[in-house]
């Protein structure tokens, strides 16, 4: 996957009347210190004042930087929390290719469908790691610049997961095939956003039930496309 999720992120170049790619790219170690840290102060201020109150001057605040400077590199607050979204999607989509080089590549159907929750839980985790993380995810759902991003990212991990499902079970790779596989992606991450969000489910819980009910709609899937299941 090309740069994971920022290349993602980067397919989509006009979401309504709102610009949210960045201006530059920092390259010298000064430029990557404000950049990095206009990206923590935006996961912190998620978390601590939400997506209705953050705005570029309490971004900069946080950040220890110049309104000036933080517009040097994102011309809005959309594009700043488009990127911080990008860095989400980035672990997330490096604990899928873990996954992927561990349970599936080369490895008999069983692993793959055996392992369902090891991919759940490892996304979770690194999603729970970044301050921010859960938050990004209701940003991405709810704000209306950010929404077409969103679906961008998730149907280009359709395709990835649809590929690899096409593969393992011998699935012809067709147009319904690939909705089928955005089906799969979004069940994924509807538990993977539950585990995060209500203690009162538990993450193990969570996970578990989504692996459960992911295997039973792949195997389903498998089924409507024409392919026995052994």
């Amino acid at each position: 996957m090309p740069e994971q999720g920022r290349d993602m992120l980067d397919q989509v170049e006009d979401a309504p009347q709102v610009e949210l790619l960045e201006k530059n790219r920092p390259r010298q170690a000064r430029a990557v210190k404000t950049y990095e840290a206009i990206l923590s102060a935006t996961g912190e201020l998620l978390v601590e004042v939400g997506l209705e109150r953050i705005s570029t001057n309490l971004i900069a605040e946080r950040a220890g930087v110049t309104v000036p400077a933080l517009y040097r590199y994102f011309p809005n607050k959309y594009a700043v929390l488009n990127a911080f979204g990008a860095r989400v999607m980035d672990v997330q989509n490096e604990a899928f290719m873990q996954w992927h080089a561990n349970y599936v590549a080369d490895k008999p159907i069983e692993s793959m469908v055996g392992s369902l929750y090891e991919m759940l839980y490892a996304t979770y985790e690194v999603t729970k790691a970044v301050t921010g993380g859960l938050q990004a995810m209701h940003g991405m759902m709810a704000l209306a610049p950010l929404q077409e991003v969103r679906l961008q990212s998730h149907w280009a991990l359709s395709d990835l997961f649809g590929a690899i499902w096409a593969e393992q079970y011998g699935v012809p790779f067709t147009e319904k095939t690939r909705m089928r596989a955005r089906v799969a992606v979004d069940l994924g991450f509807t538990s993977i956003q539950s585990a995060l969000e209500d203690p009162r489910l538990g993450p193990e819980m969570a996970l578990r039930e989504g692996a459960t009910a992911l295997r039973l709609y792949l195997e389903y899937a498998t089924e409507k496309a024409g392919v026995k299941n052994d």
